[in-house]
């Protein structure tokens, strides 16, 4: 194989995975050999565990020793460390396949999901509802990037055709079981014919498991889900922001933004470490721009990065496009080797998987116990960072080592509100006596010319805090009235 034999990849996966089986065509479409492991998810093997300590799930892809986890971070893997390109090559082209990979995981794997294992049948019907609102979504998607070819890719199947296709199979079993068409001729014709191409593919065909027996698990796990009312984690579909410039004008690089979001904060970062001029435009979230709208249809959300009239949307995907459209400038975000690359994608992943998720529910959550609970996953996703940043500093400052990087600024945009958090409640998110090496790193990073020059002032963000504190806490009496 390219980059070596069987014995140097091995892949630890489980049959029925959507995620894992987006790996398997990664590494089918690319003719890349390797040993498969299936996992019995009930009684997961040493090597698993060992591999993926975080989450403890498949997929694990091993290369000459070395694990990648994640099933996008995986895919991306695969795609810098063998020949045979799934990514387009143009930077700006990247961040989109990256914008729709994301969506398909954000918004129509977790509808799917919702739609069979709601709790309840009203929770059911919004998932099928969302499922059709993604798919249509999806079918725009599909015309814009395949520009009239059969795939996402164009001629060949790319990033975002891997990562659909991961669902294909089970997509495919729940038409087979409720007798509707996910992917309907009549008003999805794009994604139909997508899905007709994508699975004749030999690539595909060898590696896509059989629909048949999706339905038989499918309705074992309904049986069993219904005979103990317990939820199924089997799967692992993922519960898964001037002068002039170098490169261009002042005008050719424009910030949509709102100055409290952490999200907005991660590309102020990058740019200011990279030393990009860019025009900022504030947006009132209340009264959006017509810019704002137009350039992120999908989401309406910030932070949106537009550069030479073309926009780029959500962080995660923003830093990457900076990185790699401004190589030459400033120091590089993402390290040079392709696993050290996996490894800074697992762990941004991981920010915003879990301690984004928690502290978002420690602050908003419904109920007290809904509040204590999300603390409390705070403070164990902390304390795995603290973990990561031992592995990926080597006794440096940064996650990046010497110099700051992707992932010191992908937490770099939680400092701010994290430090307005510790005044309002008189605690330590980054406590020196429990988190040393994190605390050291919020006091050099926070204390960089560059991140000093974008960070927000706290105290301003402890009065947007309480203000919203205040609005949310008068709402719920005027319904309580009512």
């Amino acid at each position: 194989m390219a980059g070596g034999g069987g014995d140097d990849v091995k892949l630890l996966s489980f049959w029925a995975s959507p995620p894992a089986l987006r790996v398997r065509l990664a590494l089918s479409i690319k003719g890349v050999n390797h040993e498969y492991v299936e996992e019995d998810l009930r009684n997961k093997s040493e090597l698993l565990l060992q591999s993926n300590p975080v989450h403890k799930k498949v997929p694990v892809l091993i290369h000459g020793g070395k694990p990648v986890c994640e099933s996008l971070v995986i895919v991306q893997y695969i795609d810098e460390a063998f020949s045979g390109p799934l990514l387009p090559a143009d930077p700006y082209e990247r961040s989109v396949a990256r914008f729709w990979a994301a969506f398909v995981d954000d918004k129509f794997a977790k509808a799917m999901y919702q739609a069979s294992w709601g709790k309840t049948e009203e929770e059911k019907a919004e998932g099928k509802k969302q499922v059709l609102e993604a798919v249509e979504t999806l079918e725009g998607a599909l015309r814009e990037c395949s520009k009239g070819k059969s795939f996402f890719g164009g001629d060949s199947p790319g990033y975002v055709d891997v990562v659909l296709g991961g669902m294909l199979a089970w997509v495919r079993a729940g038409e087979v079981m409720l007798g509707v068409k996910t992917f309907d001729p009549t008003t999805t014709p794009l994604l139909a014919a997508w899905a007709d191409s994508f699975g004749a593919l030999d690539a595909v065909e060898a590696v896509m498991p059989d629909v048949g027996r999706l339905v038989d698990l499918a309705v074992k796990m309904q049986s069993a889900a219904a005979a103990e009312a317990a939820p199924v984690a089997n799967l692992e579909i993922r519960n898964k922001f001037q002068p002039e410039m170098a490169g261009g004008g002042n005008n050719e690089v424009k910030l949509l933004g709102m100055w409290a979001s952490p999200f907005v904060l991660r590309a102020q970062l990058a740019l200011s470490l990279k030393g990009i001029s860019y025009e900022y435009v504030e947006e009132d979230l209340k009264s959006k721009s017509e810019q704002l709208l137009t350039s992120n249809p999908v989401h309406k959300a910030v932070p949106v990065l537009i550069h030479g009239g073309k926009p780029v949307c959500e962080s995660l995907v923003i830093l990457q496009y900076i990185d790699e459209a401004f190589a030459g400038i400033g120091p590089s975000l993402l390290p040079e080797d392709p696993h050290d690359r996996a490894v800074a994608r697992f762990w941004a992943s991981y920010i915003d998987d879990k301690l984004v998720k928690a502290s978002t529910q420690a602050s908003r959550g419904k109920t007290e116990e809904e509040k204590e609970e999300g603390k409390k996953q705070a403070a164990a996703a902390v304390e795995t960072l603290e973990g990561a940043l031992k592995e990926c500093s080597k006794g440096k400052p940064f996650f990046g080592g010497d110099n700051a990087g992707y992932v010191d600024v992908v937490l770099g945009g939680l400092l701010a509100w994290a430090r307005a958090g510790d005044l309002m409640k008189g605690v330590k998110t980054f406590d020196p006596a429990t988190t040393p090496l994190l605390a050291a790193w919020a006091d050099s990073f926070g204390a960089l010319d560059a991140v000093e020059a974008v960070m927000p002032e706290v105290g301003k963000l402890v009065e947007f805090a309480m203000a919203m504190h205040a609005h949310a806490a008068a709402a719920a009496a005027a319904a309580a009235t009512n």
